[in-house]
């Protein structure tokens, strides 16, 4: 007898030996997933991303966003908002650690880890003295959707983690009944409503079904409900405050040093009924499967895998009877919370409306909810095999699939993910610190005093520069340019006067510039190109001459400024061009902005213009423009050749 519980004992002890070692590669599987090469992959940094890095540097150095608002509790960002809680998460990395592109995605990184140890936590609840919460993390580490989406500060993707704590601290609240749950239940839901807007909607329906099931289960504590109840509407009331200010159109005001901020375009319009039938489509496709949105999901993978779905589907039908044993028998089950929050999801999908569909992004706040059904769908499985062996081979078979299935993914993002998913997609770009660098390398070159147009949103240009918000000044002076340079994407035409920056991807750009006469300098990321007029000297220039910014139209240069003869004090005659020997057409033109500015009617035709071929910079030795006065007499007004 004795011997028989000694090998107990010793199957036991090895039984938690195992399952600690399992734990520990797991976690280091997730730790590795999250971490490694966050910097690298993916590529560059998300439109949103910069905007709230760069509201978080205004917000740590200046008590300001970019639109010289102070400390608003929803940013304004592109003009239809961003949530809080990510900013201002980083501000505080920024402060203790300093600025990089690191503490950008610190959060989201710690963000995930936190995802991983209350769905651990959560697991632990629902299937106690079992292996289960360990398959729990292990499906956390493997499936494609918990990397992907938590490896970039897109701040909305926080309501992952966000919705597994909330599901935690509530459910504690009901089982122990103990004040200290309620409160962080209160303080988790009221922060969860800064990490997504879309949980407005998410939030107050899993709120009414969890109020109504501990009450009808008798675990809901009516003298300390107001210890989740108050810290909750403390947190929400500014939100709320701002949507009343958005939605009757009322002035922005503040709340102390906080902006209750009023949005340029107001998002309302994304919500409303008459999508149901498209949504409820999308949301399943989009979320099972992948969306178009490559840096949140592909299609080799999927988000879960694609085995993974029947177990989904098992998981859901079992958490269902679940739940409705737990109400029918008045006992308490995790499994109840799981489907009041896909309820709840439900629901806020299938409000969607126009271009704002279900997509990852949206629906982000479901995965925890489909992680929850994969691991019950399995376990179910399990339970439904009597046989040891037939157990042992399903645990081995799958255990080979979602190993296999993980390092086919681990292996595809980590080498060729960046390759065929960026910078292609729009949404990411590289910030120019290659560029500010070169810049400052050739400090003392002549062409750095010329404006330079850079290609991408003017998020970056701020970010990389670390632009005083208060000089910028938004507001104000709009967001196209900053002091001499061109910074929300390259202008409609292009400013022959102006140096570029490209990117190394965009080939037709090369082309283009390398036509009219640019010189390139190629750096890692970017190219430099500087204006073909570096290329050559100024021989001759009259005083009153003024060449405007040539730019180009219908592939021809537009040469065009305007001109006043100093010896007689009006407008030339005639103009006439003349490149390498060969002549062109030059026609006068009336400058009523010279007119105004010198105030002088007599100088109305004082404009000139000639259209040039496209690459005449490029290839031409010489260039001449000639004055010819009313007398036949002639006077060079402008020249130059090529060389230094």
């Amino acid at each position: 007898m004795e011997h028989g519980e000694d090998t107990m004992r010793k199957d036991e002890k090895w039984y938690t030996i195992l399952r600690y070692m399992i734990l520990g590669v797991i976690i280091c599987a997730i730790l590795f997933m999250h971490l490694y090469k966050l910097t690298e992959i993916p590529y560059g940094l998300n439109v949103d991303e910069v905007g709230s890095a760069y509201d978080a540097y205004s917000i740590m150095t200046y008590g300001v966003d970019r639109y010289i608002k102070s400390y608003p509790v929803y940013f304004t960002n592109y003009g239809d908002g961003q949530n809080a809680f990510y900013t201002y998460l980083t501000a505080l990395f920024f402060r203790l650690f300093g600025i990089s592109k690191l503490t950008v995605r610190m959060g989201i990184a710690l963000s995930s880890l936190t995802g991983a140890l209350f769905g651990y936590l959560y697991a632990s609840r629902k299937w106690k003295d079992t292996g289960v919460p360990v398959l729990f993390l292990g499906l956390y580490a493997v499936l494609p959707v918990f990397t992907m989406t938590q490896r970039f500060g897109l701040e909305s993707h926080l309501l992952l983690s966000a919705s597994m704590v909330v599901l935690y601290t509530s459910m504690k609240a009901l089982e122990t009944e103990k004040w200290q749950y309620y409160l962080a239940a209160g303080i988790t839901m009221g922060a969860a409503l800064y990490t997504y807007a879309l949980v407005y909607i998410v939030l107050p329906v899993y709120l009414l079904l969890w109020l109504a099931y501990g009450i009808w289960l008798g675990k809901i504590r009516m003298r300390r409900l107001p210890l989740l109840a108050l810290p909750l509407a403390l947190l929400a009331a500014p939100l709320i405050m701002v949507q009343i200010i958005n939605v009757f159109s009322l002035p922005e005001m503040c709340l102390g040093p906080f902006t209750l901020t009023r949005l340029p375009n107001y998002r309302s319009g994304e919500l409303g009924v008459q999508d149901i039938l498209r949504n409820v489509k999308l949301m399943f496709t989009n979320t099972l499967f992948f969306d178009n949105l490559s840096y949140n999901s592909c299609s080799r993978y999927g988000n879960l895998y694609y085995f993974s779905l029947p177990f989904l589907l098992i998981g859901l039908l079992k958490t269902v009877c679940e739940t409705w044993r737990s109400v029918r028998r008045k006992q308490l089950d995790y499994s109840g919370a799981i489907l009041f929050w896909l309820i709840g999801e439900f629901v806020m999908g299938c409000l969607l409306k126009g271009w704002s569909t279900p997509n990852t992004t949206r629906m982000i706040g479901i995965f925890m909810a489909y992680l929850y059904l994969i691991t019950n769908g399995i376990y179910d499985t399990w339970n439904l095999l009597k046989k040891v062996w037939r157990r042992r081979i399903f645990a081995g078979a799958l255990a080979v699939l979602y190993t296999a299935s993980f390092l086919s993914f681990g292996h595809y993002y980590f080498t060729r993910y960046n390759e065929l998913a960026f910078p292609m997609n729009w949404l990411f770009y590289e910030p120019y610190d290659e560029v500010i660098a070169f810049l400052e390398e050739n400090r003392e070159a002549a062409w750095i005093s010329r404006g330079t147009c850079y290609p991408s949103n003017y998020m970056y240009y701020l970010w990389s520069y670390k632009v005083n918000p208060y000089i910028m000044n938004i507001p104000v002076n709009g967001k196209e340019s900053y002091g001499k340079d061109s910074i929300n994407e390259f202008p409609k035409r292009v400013y022959i006067g102006n140096n570029y920056v490209v990117s190394n991807t965009d080939r037709s750009s090369f082309e283009f510039l390398t036509r009219i006469g640019y010189t390139q300098v190629r750096l890692d990321k970017y190219s430099f190109f500087i204006c073909p007029f570096e290329n050559f000297r100024v021989v001759e220039e009259q005083q009153l001459f003024y060449l405007d910014n040539i730019y180009v139209v219908d592939d021809e240069i537009k040469f065009f400024g305007w001109c006043i003869d100093t010896e007689t004090d009006r407008p030339y005659e005639k103009y006439l061009l003349e490149i390498d020997g060969s002549f062109l057409d030059v026609q006068r033109s009336e400058r009523t902005d010279v007119v105004e500015v010198m105030q002088r009617e007599d100088y109305l035709e004082s404009g000139f213009t000639a259209m040039l071929p496209l690459d005449t910079l490029g290839t031409c030795n010489s260039l001449t423009l000639t004055g010819i006065r009313s007398d036949d007499s002639r006077e060079i007004i402008y020249q130059i050749s090529r060389g230094n």
